[in-house]
């Protein structure tokens, strides 16, 4: 086992991170929802990372400014409490219904994996407290954080999940084992990937560089593609959504990179409907998604 790296601004960093974790479980949640949401109120209003969402919502123009303008606080306001529900251990989930849940229930029945399709919607990675308690053989593709200390922590986090973590490195080798055995492998698609490891396709109307691992996956060996968000209402209470994304038409005849694209298309055109409906809810926003079609200097 590696050492880990101790840097005092890891240090500081980590130790930061476990006094907000104390002081969120230490509180109803409720209050802590409450405290998170103004949290995300003064990010938004010391500008952290505005440049980047205002050129995102520039950039795709699917709203005018003054639609945009409601956004963006909504927007600060949701990933405050999203955190806050993501650090919280406690043992009783919070309330949630599961719409549509025979999709998943189906993928698996067909025997060949399932990939589960995420994008940085509502909050991902309270998934695995949730459905994840429902499911078996669940892997998810992770990058590792820049702090090792914190990346322990969530390795920590997500073992006592049941979640088998695959790091981005290993992450075709790692998918294609679990899906040979009928395993569920999870990743998140809505993020820049440039390189060999991504192609350009249609993304919110625009074009995005958006990753070829799922849809060379599915194309390769027939595992089920189920695209899923779990959102948050404003009562505190979550609705986990699945959705059916079988193998488009007429791939036949074609070549492998244009059913990769088309593969890939389907998939952006599902998370882009999320988008449309909920905007508030995709921290998207923040990255620098349209890198390569979009001057973010």
């Amino acid at each position: 086992m590696k050492k880990i790296n101790t840097k005092a601004s890891h240090c500081l960093e980590y130790a930061a991170l476990r006094a907000v974790e104390l002081a969120v479980n230490l509180i109803p949640r409720g209050l802590a929802l409450a405290l998170g949401a103004s949290a995300g109120r003064l990010l938004c209003l010391f500008g952290v990372y505005r440049k980047i969402v205002q050129k995102n919502l520039d950039h795709v123009a699917l709203w005018d400014k003054s639609e945009a303008s409601k956004i963006t606080p909504k927007l600060y306001r949701n990933i405050g409490r999203y955190a806050v529900d993501f650090l919280r251990r406690s043992r009783k989930l919070p309330p949630h219904r599961l719409h549509d849940y025979g999709v998943y229930q189906n993928a698996r029945a067909a025997g060949k994996g399932t990939v589960m399709v995420l994008a940085h919607f509502g909050n991902w990675e309270i998934l695995a407290s949730i459905w994840g308690k429902q499911t078996d053989d669940l892997n998810v593709v992770a990058k590792p954080m820049g702090n090792p200390l914190v990346e322990s922590w969530l390795l920590e986090k997500r073992t006592a999940q049941s979640v088998n973590t695959i790091y981005t490195k290993h992450a075709l080798r790692g998918m294609l084992t679990a899906l040979k055995r009928n395993g569920v492998a999870a990743i998140l698609i809505d993020q820049y990937l440039g390189g060999s490891m991504g192609a350009p396709a249609p993304f919110l109307g625009k074009t995005a560089s958006t990753v070829r691992t799922v849809a060379g996956l599915v194309l390769k060996t027939g595992a089920a593609a189920v695209p899923i968000y779990a959102i948050m209402r404003g009562d505190g209470s979550y609705d986990i959504h699945f959705f059916a994304a079988e193998q488009p038409a007429a791939l036949e005849g074609q070549g492998e990179d244009a059913a990769i694209n088309a593969i890939q298309a389907q998939h952006n055109d599902i998370l882009s409907g999320w988008i449309r409906q909920y905007p508030e809810h995709w921290f998207g926003w923040f990255h620098r998604r349209f890198r390569g079609y979009l001057d973010y200097n």
